[in-house]
């Protein structure tokens, strides 16, 4: 769901956006930015309204998880649970001689160890190796047991759609969020509907689950996808039902147009709109509902530009709001990112820095380097 406070009201709240001292930049005056391209206040061109954005579908409430088919948590780390078709290397150390087995696990968890068949099925690569060792402790006085897991072949995760790589399916080699999922396969493609990606789940309902929360809600940051899930990212334009099966076609590429501007933060709505012709700040305000009650307006900012040379963009945001200064009500460019902080953020480089990993694995438009140049009015 389009929940209020995004990536920025958790950031700052752990401590990235402490004033730091910013750095002086030159100062531009609005007659400036008019010669930069921005209409004069006196003289704003009329909007051309985009069509409208439906809202994402609710985000079901998310419960940590310590254990699923793929993996278990042993002292605070997530440890992959072996299952049929696991191919182990098993290393047997009686005393001077060592002795290496390699074995594949059986349909019923059974894996064949010395002259003993022993279930591992559903147990760790260390719980596996003590119940190997414990079983055989009554033929050795003294044994030693390592498994090292060569093939994981028994749990798959399936990726269909709008993905910037290869869709099908992947070993489940343990705990896997849906991050880590996208990191795999290159990321969601540049017309990826992050607001309603579609996991369909073996056991369960399935999940739509709105990625553009990913830095603010903890609970989607870390959810873990399970043996056999299916993750659908849909394209924009695109029918948004699942495929019935895992070998289904993926949604092809959207009607929408990629120009999008992408408002983050303390709004009502967060999220991305359609850019259209001559939009400016307060339309695309607008569309999002406008800023929340906790929102610090004097700072908040348009990040812009692409790779090579992003800019900071200084509006002030509670003069466009609360008194209507057109002289703020700037012209937007394609695939700006606004962002509206709740609290006052001294150093946007140190700011940028902590967000941009995140930002550049779901292709924002913005791959924002640490350094940026600010521009200001």
């Amino acid at each position: 769901m389009r929940g209020p406070g995004l990536a920025v009201a958790a950031l700052l709240l752990a401590g990235c956006a402490t004033a730091t001292g910013p750095t002086v930049v030159p100062v531009q005056r609005a007659s400036d930015l008019t010669t930069r391209g921005a209409a004069p206040a006196t003289a704003p061109a009329t909007p051309v309204a985009p069509p409208p954005v439906p809202a994402p579908p609710p985000t079901p409430t998310l419960q940590p998880v310590t254990e699923n088919q793929a993996f278990v948590t042993v002292d605070g780390a997530p440890r992959y649970k072996l299952g049929p078709g696991d191919v182990l290397e098993i290393l047997l150390a009686t005393g001077l001689t060592q002795e290496r087995q390699t074995v594949v696990v059986k349909a019923n968890g059974m894996v064949g160890a010395a002259f003993l068949e022993v279930k591992v099925g559903g147990l760790t690569t260390d719980q596996a190796a003590d119940e190997i060792r414990r079983q055989l402790t009554q033929f050795y006085r003294q044994i030693g047991v390592e498994i090292l897991v060569k093939e994981y072949n028994s749990k798959k995760v399936t990726v269909l759609g709008a993905v910037a790589g290869k869709v099908g399916s992947f070993p489940l080699k343990g705990k896997l969020t849906l991050l880590d999922l996208l990191a795999e396969v290159g990321g969601p493609a540049g017309n990826a509907d992050l607001e309603r990606v579609r996991i369909v789940r073996q056991d369960g309902p399935p999940l739509t689950l709105n990625l553009l929360r990913l830095l603010d809600d903890p609970a989607v940051l870390s959810f873990a996808l399970d043996a056999n899930d299916v993750v659908f990212i849909p394209a924009y334009g695109a029918p948004s039902a699942v495929p019935a099966a895992a070998g289904g076609t993926a949604a092809g590429p959207g009607t929408l147009p990629e120009a999008r501007v992408f408002i983050l933060g303390e709004v009502k709505s967060p999220g991305a709109v359609l850019f259209s012709p001559n939009m400016r700040l307060s339309q695309a305000l607008t569309l999002v509902g406008g800023p929340t009650d906790v929102a610090v307006l004097e700072s908040a900012r348009i990040i812009r530009g692409g790779l090579q040379n992003p800019l900071i963009v200084e509006a002030d945001f509670r003069k466009l709001v609360e008194q209507g200064d057109l002289r703020e009500d700037l012209a937007l460019q394609p695939n700006d990112l606004i962002v509206l902080p709740r609290s006052s953020i001294g150093n946007w480089n140190a700011f940028i820095a902590k967000i941009r990993p995140s930002l550049e694995l779901l292709t924002f438009p913005l791959a924002l380097p640490v350094q940026i140049k600010a521009v200001t009015r």
